[in-house]
């Protein structure tokens, strides 16, 4: 009997323990998710300067009349489920600081870059915050004339296909303010 009980007490204990490993984990990395995902973190390094004043600059980055700022990850990460965005994160976290210690800031291209938004952008993410869109669009024919080819196929059109300047306004001129010039296109003889 007392064997049994103390398998018993064990048992509770190690569970009790896996419980607060689990419980430890998950708050030491949504803390780290939350550290490394703010507009200060995200915009520390040389080359996010002009990608961090067109942020400013925006409504997305606080530019509004009620002082909301949404966070990179708001947009810059799926939110589709946990472990995508979990992937895509870990993703960025590795290639985005390599890049900016292997190559000179002004290498990288970010007109290029700008120019395919809709593999860094993603729509789970805006549907996060503007989740009732088609519900606040319905009584103003303008804007749900403009979203209907989106709600009707959600999957063929993306939010930054027609919104190029969400989440950065006037990013052309600020990449070029802090030097990175758009290269001129160059014309087949």
């Amino acid at each position: 009997m007392k064997l049994l009980r103390n398998r018993l007490v064990m048992t509770v204990i190690g569970l009790a323990a896996l419980g607060g490993i689990a419980v430890l984990s998950w708050a030491a990395l949504d803390t780290a998710f939350h550290a490394t995902s703010d507009y200060e973190f995200c915009t520390s390094c040389h080359a996010y300067a002009p990608i961090a004043a067109a942020y400013r600059e925006s409504p997305h980055g606080g530019n509004n009349e009620v002082g909301f700022r949404a966070a990179c990850n708001d947009c810059h990460l799926p939110h589709d489920n946990a472990f995508h965005y979990f992937l895509i994160k870990a993703k960025h976290g590795i290639v985005d600081p390599t890049m900016e210690l292997l190559k000179e800031p002004h290498e990288i291209d970010w007109h290029a870059i700008r120019e395919r938004r809709t593999e860094f952008v993603y729509d789970s993410g805006c549907l996060e915050c503007h989740k009732y869109l088609r519900e606040a669009t319905e009584s103003n024919r303008r804007a749900f004339r403009s979203h209907r080819r989106y709600f009707d196929d959600p999957d063929d059109y993306s939010c930054v296909e027609c919104h190029d300047d969400a989440g950065h306004a006037r990013l052309g001129f600020h990449l070029e303010e802090h030097g990175w010039m758009k290269p001129e296109a160059t014309e087949a003889p």
